[in-house]
């Protein structure tokens, strides 16, 4: 009752929903969870997390963003002139249509960025079937618990993701210390620098 569920729409792999508090928030849900908001801390971070994802390679001309979400992380890296091509990997196409429609306000209208190349498929796969090499790869704030994202935490995952980075490219991930508790994050963390020992 605190929020307008203004659109609801069932896709392939998850259902989408739409909210507006009455301070004019927009709370966008993916499987029945809040996956992103336009509340200033929410857009904080995402925006951060696609801003370091460009502000660590030298040369970041070409970005992998894993997950659309809101958006709001890959219209962040779109928004770098220095970022010649972002390639967008979603695995539901509702959500693509959703965002593009209601958050394109808050991610630079990324959808239609014509430096943007969508791809609707799980990101395992894609990076698995791939030719392509990044400069900066990053995935959209995911919660490892969530149906499927799990998977993209794994070292078997990461050391993919690594084949397909170029000389001096990088790798950035978001480790949620909310609704997750200690041993959770050093796991995460644990496993990130085992795949990539340099990292920070």
């Amino acid at each position: 009752g605190q929020a307008d569920v203004f659109y609801v729409g069932e896709g392939l792999n998850s259902s989408v929903a739409v909210s507006r508090l009455a301070n004019g928030v927009l709370n966008y849900h993916n499987a029945g969870k809040v996956q992103a908001s336009s509340e200033p801390q929410d857009m904080r971070l995402q925006r951060m997390l696609g801003h370091l994802t460009t502000l660590v390679p030298e040369h970041p001309r070409s970005v992998l963003v894993i997950g659309c979400g809101a958006g709001v992380t890959a219209g962040a890296v779109s928004i770098d002139p220095k970022v010649e091509r972002l390639t967008l990997a979603e695995i539901e196409p509702l959500v693509v249509q959703t965002v593009s429609t209601y958050f394109n306000h808050h991610n630079f209208d990324v959808i239609r960025n014509p430096k943007v190349q969508m791809v609707v498929d799980d990101a395992r796969h894609y990076i698995l079937t791939t030719k392509e090499k990044y400069d900066a790869v990053t995935s959209d704030p995911l919660d490892p618990w969530v149906k499927g994202a799990a998977m993209l935490y794994t070292k078997e995952f990461f050391e993919v993701v690594k084949q397909h980075l170029n000389p001096g490219g990088a790798v950035t991930l978001f480790v949620q210390l909310y609704e997750s508790n200690e041993q959770a994050v050093k796991s995460e963390i644990a496993t990130f620098f085992d795949a990539f020992p340099d990292g920070i």
